[in-house]
C-alpha cells in the first residue's frame, strides 16, 4: 500500500511538473511572439516615417494686424495694391518661393522676386529680427523705388523650438515660425501676422506640390477672414470665363 502511495504521488508530482513547464513554455512563446510585434510595429512605423519627404503642418495665425484704409495717409493716391517684391526669406530659403508662388497663383498682384537685397541698402539685415519699425519702412521705401512695385513682402523663419528625434526612432521634427511684413512704397504697415508651423524633414525628396497646396489654402482663408482681398492688399484672382467665338454659316 505504501509502495502504491508513492507511485501515484510520483505520478501526480511529474504531471504537476509537465504542466508547469508546459505553461512556462507557453508564457516565454507568448512574450517572444508579443515582442516580436512590436518590433514588427515599430519598424514598420519607421519605415513608413522614412518614406515621407517632408511633413509641414500649419497652425492658426497668430499676432494678426491690417491698416484700414483710413489709418493710411496715402488711401486717396492708392486705392489699390496692384505689384509686390517677395524678398528673400532668412531661415527658410524655399519659403520665399513658396509665397512668390502663392501670389502669383491666387492673386491679381503682378509678383517681383529678387534674389537678393542690395548691400548698399541699410536695413539689409531685416530678416534677423533685430530691427525695428523704422528699419521695415527704411527697406520698403528703398525695396518699392528700386524695382517699381507698390508693396514688398518682408518675411522671416526662426526656429521656436530645436529639431530633434522624437521618440521610438521617427524623424527629426521641429516648430518654426513664419513673420510677415507688407509694407507700402512709403514704407507704412499694410499687414502683419505669425504662422506657426511644424516641420518633419526626412531624407527622400520633397513632395513640394502638397506643401505648396497647403500653404495656399491656408493663407488664401486667413485673407478672406481678415479682408485683405477686400481692401485691395492681396486682391484675388478673378477668373476668366472663355469668349464664344461666333461661326460663320453661309
Amino acid at each position: 500500500m505504501v509502495e502504491i502511495s508513492d507511485r501515484s504521488m510520483a505520478q501526480v508530482g511529474e504531471r504537476g511538473g509537465w504542466l508547469r513547464a508546459i505553461t512556462l513554455s507557453l508564457v516565454v512563446t507568448g512574450a517572444f511572439l508579443l515582442q516580436g510585434c512590436l518590433a514588427g510595429a515599430w519598424v514598420a512605423m519607421v519605415a513608413v516615417d522614412s518614406t515621407r519627404s517632408k511633413d509641414v503642418a500649419f497652425e492658426p495665425f497668430e499676432q494678426s494686424w491690417v491698416a484700414q484704409r483710413d489709418q493710411l495717409s496715402d488711401a486717396p493716391r492708392h486705392p489699390k495694391v496692384k505689384s509686390v517684391a517677395v524678398l528673400p526669406v532668412e531661415g527658410d530659403p524655399e519659403m520665399g518661393e513658396r509665397l512668390a508662388t502663392l501670389l502669383q497663383q491666387e492673386t491679381a498682384l503682378r509678383v517681383e522676386m529678387p534674389v537678393s537685397i542690395e548691400t548698399g541698402i541699410v536695413a539689409a539685415d531685416i530678416p534677423s529680427g533685430k530691427t525695428n519699425d523704422a528699419d521695415h519702412s527704411t527697406l520698403a521705401k528703398e525695396v518699392t523705388r528700386n524695382l517699381g512695385v507698390d508693396t514688398v513682402l518682408v518675411s522671416r523663419v526662426s526656429a521656436v523650438a530645436p529639431s530633434h528625434p522624437s521618440d521610438w526612432g521617427r524623424k527629426a521634427e521641429g516648430s518654426r515660425r513664419l513673420y510677415l511684413y507688407l509694407m507700402n512704397r512709403d514704407g507704412q504697415l499694410l499687414w502683419k501676422d505669425e504662422l506657426p508651423f511644424t516641420m518633419a524633414t526626412g531624407s527622400t525628396a520633397s513632395q513640394e506640390i502638397t506643401v505648396q497646396t497647403d500653404l495656399s489654402n491656408h493663407v488664401m482663408q486667413h485673407v478672406r477672414e481678415l479682408r485683405l482681398d477686400e481692401l485691395g492688399y492681396l486682391p484675388k484672382k478673378t477668373l476668366r470665363t472663355p469668349r464664344r467665338i461666333g461661326i460663320l454659316t453661309r
